[in-house]
């Protein structure tokens, strides 16, 4: 698992789902920040980064929640500017809005869409998919490639139509899955057998933006290449 975890919960968990890695030049990329992220990252050695991205994968309050006072900590106790990194114009907009509206100043920060990161070697693609009805085309998902790894990220998508094109080279698939609650995120036994498939076929399945991990594990337990994600 090249991802490096700090939480795996679901909307109402304690621990919302967000990741980072390293980079070749030893920045830092972060994949959302809720507020347990902001925690958690608070307490990190970050000045040792050259860069600081946080990538955005939509806006619901469990994968920005703590992007605001990750700005102001950055900024005043480390003297740096993170990169936020949004999947398209109209993310960035909002984006900017809700930092505007927790106090944060422009100078605080980079904001920049994804299109911007195509020089640098660990970044392929945003990948536009469906979520909650409420922010149709405003949801994405990641890929990547680190330590020579292909790597697709989901965020939180209701289908797995719009990574399929990517899953013939793909290493490490970090997939939204839920055991009990369907209709906006991927239900577990609804796709199950394509997960099956993917591992079958090279690909190492992490379940993510779990609801029921006990139960995730479980399921996971009887399938090889498919892995509950851990948590650092």
């Amino acid at each position: 698992m090249v991802l490096n975890f700090l939480g795996r919960d679901s909307g109402f968990g304690n621990d919302h789902t967000s990741a980072f890695f390293y980079t070749e030049s030893n920045d830092i990329v972060v994949i959302d920040c809720p507020i347990s992220t902001f925690q958690k990252l608070r307490k990190t050695d970050l000045s040792k980064h050259e860069q600081i991205y946080v990538l955005i994968t939509h806006t619901h309050g469990d994968h920005i929640g703590g992007l605001g006072l990750f700005v102001q900590h950055v900024f005043f106790n480390l003297h740096k500017t993170i990169t936020v990194v949004a999947p398209s114009k109209e993310v960035e907009s909002d984006i900017q809005t809700v930092l505007t509206i927790e106090g944060n100043e422009t100078s605080w920060y980079q904001i920049i869409t994804a299109n911007m990161l195509t020089e640098k070697n660990w970044f392929v693609s945003c990948v536009m998919t469906e979520h909650a009805p409420q922010l149709k085309g405003k949801c994405f998902g990641y890929v990547f490639v680190i330590s020579g790894k292909v790597v697709v990220y989901t965020g939180d998508t209701s289908t797995l139509e719009p990574f399929k094109p990517y899953f013939g080279l793909c290493n490490e698939l970090y997939v939204d899955t839920s055991v009990h609650y369907g209709m906006i995120h991927l239900k577990l036994e609804d796709a199950l057998v394509d997960f099956i498939r993917l591992s079958q076929n090279g690909t190492e399945v992490f379940l993510m933006h779990l609801d029921d991990s006990d139960a995730a594990q479980k399921i996971a337990d009887g399938f090889s290449g498919i892995e509950v994600v851990t948590v650092e």
